[in-house]
């Protein structure tokens, strides 16, 4: 079901620049059980809220009414004031007064101490959640990512989305 907000955007860009489009609602999602307890499992972060190191990275093009299909890579050891955010379709008072609302990366290195979780990943993956087009994140972008995942032992992700 869309939101309000989602109504009006669909509306929006039917208006301007694709007259058929309409949203992809996924009421489903792919589930894979975990292969060993989570106590031993790696886990990767990724959020779709547009965080991005303002020091080191340039925002994505949140601006852009197709929104962005790129991504962003976070060390873990970030301090979160080097946070920003480049994402125009949720409220940001939350995550701008505290970015682990989007992004709880201190959260998840306490599971790991505590040993809930094997091991936090050392890289979190920041996304766009917005992207009416979605073909180029479904075809380059996030098999790009769980291929890195893949690769680098992950084998559970936390999604935040926004």
């Amino acid at each position: 079901m869309l939101t309000p907000q989602l109504e009006r955007a669909q509306q929006a860009i039917r208006g301007r620049h694709a007259p058929g489009f309409t949203w992809i609602l996924n009421e489903t999602g792919p589930w894979t059980p975990l292969r060993k307890p989570l106590a031993q499992t790696t886990v990767a972060l990724a959020s779709t809220c547009g965080l991005y190191r303002a020091d080191t990275q340039l925002p994505f093009g949140a601006w852009n009414d197709w929104g962005d299909p790129s991504f962003r890579e976070i060390h873990t050891d970030t301090p979160t004031e080097r946070l920003r955010i480049a994402h125009t379709h949720y409220e940001h008072t939350h995550v701008a007064a505290d970015p682990g609302v989007a992004l709880p990366i201190e959260h998840l290195h306490r599971l790991a101490a505590e040993g809930i979780i094997g091991q936090l990943h050392p890289w979190a993956y920041s996304f766009l959640g917005f992207l009416p087009e979605a073909g180029q994140l479904l075809a380059e972008t996030a098999p790009l990512v769980a291929e890195r995942l893949r690769t680098e032992g992950v084998e559970a992700a936390l999604l935040t989305p926004c």
